[in-house]
């Protein structure tokens, strides 16, 4: 029997959790740092969101009852230690974390529908982090509900079924007799297209991540004990702690720096130095056989879903 009352599982690799989930970084941190019954939890780097009930991770597990995503891990495992707050305190600490979770459609936007981040560094990622063939279908599945999410928050994103789609395009051209010249200056000119598409999102996503950092700022900054560390921070923290690190992250840093002042600034650059390079407390373990995104158990959990 585990001596363990609790198990944690994140996206992550060779002890430390990945960029591709920054609820994972947030949630590392946050047991690492900040939660006093570090010893009865172990953290496990499983890649498999099929041990999740809505697929997604982090995962805590305890008692046979499961725990998904950074907000509610962190609101269960806080529960009993808010009791000597006030209730007003409670409550706008808990609508700051709340807040906070949306900062995950800007990293996302990021993540997938950056372009220069998507090709360089997202698909690679997952490559490292799953078993073939789920490395393959995972970005490409998370991609399509980013643009989901974001177009919300930025409006329309071009996607590849589109009919004024780069492909669709193409294969419309193929049908007709063009000159070779016609088709490259057709091709220069959907290409542009799509350029200034994506000049546009990412103009508006920095415009929003402004917004963002100022509203989350002047929030945080009206509670009280300002100079005590909350979750909803480790959240915040791990956000930029992705964005500034993906390839395409010199241009986050400087809507950063403009959206907040210095203070807040070089604070928060501070805590995501020493979290990023803390020696971790928590005991970790390799997963176990039945807790592996592999083949062989990716099938059972497909099949137990009509079981």
């Amino acid at each position: 029997m585990s001596k363990f009352s609790a198990s944690v599982y994140l996206w992550g690799e060779t002890g430390k959790p990945s960029l591709v989930s920054p609820e994972s970084i947030a949630l590392y941190w946050f047991l690492n740092k900040y939660y006093g019954e570090y010893m009865s939890i172990e953290i496990v780097f499983a890649n498999n969101t099929d041990l999740s009930p809505n697929e997604e991770l982090p995962l805590l597990v305890e008692n046979g009852k499961k725990w998904s995503g950074f907000v509610d891990i962190v609101s269960y495992l806080t529960e009993k230690a808010q009791c000597n707050d006030d209730v007003e305190t409670i409550l706008l600490e808990n609508g700051l974390l709340e807040f906070t979770g949306e900062l995950s459609v800007l990293t996302e936007y990021q993540m997938y529908l950056n372009k220069v981040n998507y090709e360089t560094f997202t698909r690679k990622a997952f490559s490292q982090l799953l078993y073939w063939p789920m490395w393959y279908n995972t970005p490409m599945n998370y991609r399509t509900r980013a643009r989901q999410r974001c177009s919300y928050t930025l409006g329309y994103l071009m996607h590849d079924d589109d009919p004024d789609s780069l492909e669709s395009f193409q294969l419309e051209s193929a049908r007709l007799p063009q000159s070779m010249a016609f088709r490259a200056t057709q091709d220069r000119r959907i290409r542009s297209k799509e350029d200034l598409q994506n000049v546009k999102h990412n103009l508006q996503y920095l415009t929003r991540l402004k917004d963002y950092l100022r509203m989350w700022s002047q929030v945080r900054n009206s509670l009280s004990h300002q100079s005590e560390i909350i979750p909803a921070d480790f959240l915040l923290w791990a956000n930029l702690f992705v964005q500034l690190n993906l390839p395409d992250g010199d241009k986050v840093h400087q809507q950063v720096k403009d959206a907040v002042n210095e203070d807040f600034h070089q604070l928060a650059q501070n805590k995501i130095d020493q979290l990023s390079s803390m020696e971790p407390r928590v005991f970790q373990r390799d997963p176990h056989f039945r807790e592996q995104g592999n083949v062989v158990m990716s099938v059972y959990h497909y099949m137990h879903k009509f079981v």
